[in-house]
């Protein structure tokens, strides 16, 4: 996604550059415009799980909990998000990052097909990608919802 981002930023730098130059921005009479799709690297399509928001604020999408998991912790481990961690990391003053997504891709991913090494990596990838979802890059809670996310994670796989 960053080189998605990169790529883009790019092409409108060389865009406004293109437009801001007088000598290109208006050619003579009878003379070819200058080729912008050159001076523009191509663009690769945006990740499926990317947001407007989440692009334009710099930050990762939210990991979320998918349509087809079922919450119900009678039916055992798989259907309760993260069995031995909360839910969320408590921020204090801030809005609490979450992790139920996190967790429910956890549970599917263990009740598919999938190795359970590869799910655990997938947890706390994708717990750390919320972290950095709900708290920007230079916000002190970010580093504080790690050291949780990993702790809990740690519970998680442990039990």
């Amino acid at each position: 996604m960053r080189t998605t981002l990169g790529r883009l930023l790019t092409g409108l730098s060389a865009a406004l550059l293109l437009a801001s130059t007088p000598a290109l921005a208006t050619p003579a009479a009878g003379a070819e415009p200058a080729a912008l799709p050159a001076l523009v690297p191509a663009l690769a399509p945006m990740p499926a799980t990317a947001t407007v928001g989440a692009l334009a604020s710099g930050r990762p999408a939210k990991v979320t909990v998918p349509s087809n998991y079922v919450y119900n912790p009678k039916l055992g481990a798989l259907h309760d998000y993260c069995t031995f961690a909360p839910d969320e990391f408590p921020a204090p003053k801030a809005a609490n990052a979450d992790f139920r997504g996190p967790c429910a891709r956890h549970d599917l991913c263990y009740a598919g097909s999938a190795s359970q090494k590869s799910c655990d990596k997938a947890l706390r990838r994708n717990m750390f990608q919320n972290c950095e979802h709900w708290y920007g890059r230079f916000n002190p809670l970010r580093t504080g919802c790690k050291v949780v996310a990993l702790t809990y994670w740690t519970a998680v796989v442990a039990g």
